[in-house]
């Protein structure tokens, strides 16, 4: 077991009780900037590594470890009365790695102690610490250290040209010390205390994160404070189930807060702790999307950095294209030497469509004029992406990936080598035109025609429109599958369909692309048993050859592939199938350690003889964005919200019979904070509050209705 922290651009993890090893190649240190500051950190008492007694860590960017030392103690049995020592490890994540080692002397008699840190800081790339490329013995050497009056420095000049430097403080100051480690030496008298503190602070350059306070309390009171006011900064949700309240709702915000990074542009959630914790295009952008009732600030950061990065010039190397928005940005050595592609790479074929669509989602929850002139023409130079020889090079009105050899062989969200296939378990023939990217082009064009109609440029409006109409039409034509009834995942390189039956067509309804009269045939095809497994829907169907329930695309459950396909079948009055997806999603969320929703989880079938849980898939990201970002988009769905560009809000709610009632508080819409209930009662759903700003959706249909008929 490892126990990850993060806070900002730093990621830190340990073993389960808080030590790092010295002199092995292991993934585990503290990061920073994608690069391996701190290598090793041991802690021997009386020449002896502690017992580990307990781990808590489930605010991710603090933890407490407590451990005992004991002469002879063995786990299991009672030797634990002689020459006990009690240990408390408390750390968290701020300027860099705070720490706070307390021993306690838990005897009636005189104690002797030595207590031995040891550090090592290699400054190895991350990309080589997890294998992208073979690490040799030049790779992994210790750097040299040195004494700098109080602090120990490591230090190491990057073949890059970067300094880079991990700074050890210590208070008090050891008894001893040398190169790679410290000693103090003490005679504890009963009920007696040894209190060291030590900050450990990586540096490019000679600049790192902001520094705090001095102080070990204050800096940490400093960095509660700060998760304190963005929290008071959101949306408050509470519901009737407080088994919801307390588990995913609460962990959810806090894991959202854990991941996002503060840019000059904005807050922007990384993908996932510990080897994701970098901007990812598509990851943030849907949660992004997600959260935009709770808050939308995590949106305007998001667009604003993607819009820093959109792509200027063709780069064969990086995939970059004009127009194009990244998939992953690293900023280790190996990217600054051009040895890996991720500087950013932009081998994604579904993030600029999806930065188009955010764009305009963004800008009707929050009614910023300012931002829509700011980033129009970087929604601008997407479509253009989407619609030219970059994201269509044959022409034939479909976005698709795949011309030329890439870093990614697959570049919708199921990027892995064999999630699209034939059914005989060959890979799919590229390039490759995918189902739900289609329905996000359809998507962008359709939100951001309401823009520019807003804005007077009906013409502009009207040409969008119509190349959306033109899209769904072609997109029924070619995508479906009669005998299925269902959207097939892909067109191939011969205009082929992959006639596989995958979650993926239920973008289609989330997107709003799929023909009306076919979508209540898509959403009772994903909720049959092949699909659905009781716990969500499947990424595959079961009865394909290529099914694997513990596979990573063909046959997993995504937490949030299905809150958007939730809230596509809701959009085409599917509401009650919707709760069940959602019902799914809660069920299994509450199951899971902590209350989480991992990355993903295997698709076996929910086992309600055994009271079973979903079964873990080993190595996803937990906690991860668009995981946590499910529960606020699937309370969403469930109270029908959709904002108007006028700064009014839309409620629709359908609250199923296991949630009475949902109390939103200073939810932003547009200028105002609106707080409201929605309760079911015997009369049916009620909302009460929100004052003028809230609609209820019959009042809306009445208006479109009078809208259509005058027009």
């Amino acid at each position: 077991m490892t126990v990850s922290l993060k806070e900002d651009s730093l990621v830190l993890v340990t073993e389960d009780d808080g030590s790092i090893p010295i002199g092995r190649r292991t993934p585990l240190g503290l990061y920073y900037h994608d690069t391996q500051y701190l290598s090793g950190f041991t802690l021997r008492v009386n020449a002896e590594r502690p017992l580990l007694l307990s781990t808590n860590h489930e605010q991710n960017y603090v933890a407490a470890f407590q451990l005992m030392q004991a002469s002879g103690a063995q786990i299991g049995t009672a030797r634990h009365a002689q020459d006990t020592l009690s240990i408390r490890r408390t750390r968290y994540l701020a300027d860099g790695l705070r720490e706070r080692i307390g021993i306690l002397n838990a005897t009636p008699k005189e104690v002797p102690l030595e207590l031995e840190l040891r550090f090592e800081a290699t400054f190895t790339d991350m990309f080589a610490v997890r294998g992208y490329r073979r690490i040799g013995d030049a790779d992994v050497v210790a750097a040299p250290s040195r004494w700098e009056d109080d602090l120990l420095v490591f230090e190491r000049l990057g073949r890059d040209g970067v300094r880079r430097t991990t700074e050890i403080s210590l208070r008090p100051g050891p008894d001893e010390r040398d190169a790679e480690s410290v000693r103090y030496r003490r005679v504890l008298p009963p009920q007696g205390v040894l209190m060291i503190e030590l900050s450990i602070v990586p540096k490019e350059n000679g600049t790192g994160e902001r520094a705090g306070p001095p102080g070990f309390d204050e800096a940490l009171d400093q960095l509660n404070a700060r998760y304190r006011r963005f929290l008071r900064g959101c949306t408050r949700i509470r519901t009737s189930s407080e088994t919801l309240n307390e588990g995913l709702i609460q962990r959810s915000a806090l894991d959202i807060r854990a991941l996002l990074e503060f840019d000059d542009t904005g807050p922007f959630p990384t993908a996932g702790i510990p080897w994701y914790a970098v901007p990812f295009g598509r990851d943030a952008l849907v949660c992004a999307y997600q959260t935009l009732s709770w808050c939308p600030d995590i949106a305007r950061g998001t667009l604003r950095l993607l819009a820093a990065w959109q792509g200027t010039k063709v780069d064969e190397a990086t995939e970059e294209e004009p127009g194009k928005i990244f998939h992953e940005l690293r900023r280790g050595e190996l990217a600054r030497l051009g040895e890996i592609p991720h500087r950013p790479f932009y081998g994604s074929v579904d993030a600029t469509p999806l930065f188009a669509l955010l764009v305009a989602e963004t800008v009707k929850w929050t009614g910023d004029r300012d931002l829509w002139r700011e980033l129009r023409p970087a929604a601008e130079r997407a479509l253009e992406w989407c619609d030219g020889e970059y994201g269509d090079p044959d022409g034939d009105g479909y976005v698709e990936y795949g011309r030329q050899q890439s870093e990614m062989r697959n570049q919708g969200w199921k990027d892995s080598a064999l999630s699209l296939s034939y059914a005989d378990g060959r890979a799919a023939d590229l390039p490759a035109a995918l189902v739900e990217v289609q329905g996000y082009v359809y998507a962008a064009k359709t939100a951001l025609a309401s823009l520019y109609e807003r804005d007077g440029d009906r013409a502009r409006a009207e040409r969008l429109r119509g190349e959306a109409r033109e899209l769904a039409q072609r997109f029924e034509r070619d995508f479906w599958m009669e005998d299925e009834c269902c959207y097939a995942q892909a067109l191939d390189a011969h205009k082929e369909q992959v006639r596989a039956v995958t979650s993926n067509a239920g973008h289609a309804l989330w997107s709003g692309v799929a023909n009306a009269d076919r979508a209540g045939m898509v959403v009772r095809r994903l909720m049959q048993p092949d699909l659905f497994s009781g716990w969500g829907i499947r990424t595959l169907s079961s009865r394909y050859t290529t099914y694997n329930p513990m596979s990573y695309h063909n046959g997993s459950v995504w937490p949030h592939d299905n809150a958007l396909i939730a809230e596509g079948f809701a959009r085409y009055g599917y509401r009650e199938e919707a709760t069940a997806v959602i019902e799914g999603l809660f069920e299994a969320g509450k199951r899971f350690p902590d209350a989480r929703l991992p990355e993903l989880f295997c698709g076996f079938p929910r086992d309600l003889r055994f009271s079973s849980r979903p079964a873990d898939y080993l190595v996803a990201c937990i906690p991860q964005a668009w995981s946590a970002g499910v529960v606020f988009l699937c309370l969403r769905t469930l109270m029908g919200l959709e904002p108007r560009l006028d700064g009014k809000l839309v409620v629709d709610p359908a609250l199923p019979g296991w949630l009475p009632w949902i109390t939103v508080d200073d939810m932003r819409v547009g200028d105002a904070k609106l707080s409201f209930r929605v309760s079911r009662t015997r009369r049916g759903v009620i909302v009460q509050g929100g004052g003028q700003r809230l609609v209820r959706a019959e009042r809306e249909r009445e208006r479109s209705e009078r809208e259509l008929a005058s027009a």
